[in-house]
């Protein structure tokens, strides 16, 4: 049985691939880029160069505002980095309150505006 499905294969795989090899036809390759249609305007889509998204507030002036308003007298901040999918400066921050399985951010965003992201791992131990 083994043999007559690989003997089955063996001939489709060739039949497939004599009938897509048509010799009249010719291989064109394009000048220039061939794009999908953009699907609000309608027009050709090419990318041309890559956005770097650059912060609205620096690394210093975030830092200040999360020791501000995140943190109370023996409390930290850790290093902060750059989200540039929220737009957001995170600081990891160590808390006199703490909440199991919890690890505190102080999250702050280009407004200035600023608030405590305790990404909690949502496993709950007994």
């Amino acid at each position: 049985m083994k043999n007559k499905l690989r003997v089955f294969a063996l001939i489709a795989f060739t039949s497939v691939l004599l009938l897509g090899c048509g010799k009249d036809e010719e291989v064109v390759i394009p000048d220039e880029p061939v794009v999908q249609p953009d699907s609000v305007g309608g027009s050709p889509v090419i990318p041309t160069r890559v956005e770097v998204i650059v912060p609205v507030i620096t690394y210093e002036e975030a830092k200040s505002v999360a020791e501000q308003d995140c943190i109370k007298a023996g409390e930290s901040l850790g290093e902060g980095s750059y989200n540039e999918s929220s737009r957001t400066w995170w600081f990891d921050a160590n808390l006199n309150e703490a909440k199991e399985g919890c690890n505190p951010a102080c999250v702050v965003s280009e407004d200035k505006g600023v608030e405590i992201n305790w990404r909690c791992t949502g496993l709950v131990t007994e």
